[in-house]
């Protein structure tokens, strides 16, 4: 009886753990690494077209979350 039971218990683990795994390689994200000192183009959301007053920021670095610039 006990054996039944543990393998019942192996069983539904090894059945989980493999939808799990299934399921993690379907739903995989690739994320971009950029390389350094890598540049990138942002453009405000009321962009006007202005010949000359492109902006030009970095990529963030890590731990970098939040970038503050003053109005000029």
């Amino acid at each position: 009886m006990i054996k039944h039971k543990i393998s019942a218990a192996i069983t539904i683990f090894a059945l989980l753990f493999a939808g799990a795994w299934i399921l993690d390689h379907q739903t995989k994200r690739e994320f971009y690494i950029p390389a350094d000192e890598e540049v990138v183009e942002l453009l405000p959301a009321d962009y006007k077209m202005e010949a000359g007053k492109e902006q030009k920021l970095k990529v963030f670095e890590p731990r970098e979350y939040v970038r503050i610039q003053t109005a000029s």
